[in-house]
């Protein structure tokens, strides 16, 4: 089983409005499933800018936020890659 690092900053910014998963994908018009594979983690490679601004606007975050958050948990991803 591959182990796929959670994207805290999207959980933190859904908890902190108090949101369900599901509030944020259909705000996304994406389905719940989909939300939950990028929280998750597993969608894990770089996710496009359309994406990125879904979030922003769902979770009421500037899109610059958003960025560098993406930017960190990609570079974290990077870190893992190289250790193993």
């Amino acid at each position: 089983m591959k182990y796929h690092p959670i994207r805290m900053y999207l959980v933190n910014a859904r908890q902190k409005l108090g949101y369900s998963q599901y509030r944020v994908a259909l705000l996304m018009d994406v389905t719940h499933q989909h939300y939950n594979r990028l929280e998750n983690g597993v969608i894990g490679a770089a996710i496009q800018f359309k994406t990125l601004n879904l979030l922003a606007i769902a979770l009421e975050i500037p899109i610059e936020v958003i960025w560098k958050e993406e930017v960190s948990y990609q570079e974290s991803l990077v870190k893992d890659d190289d250790k193993n």
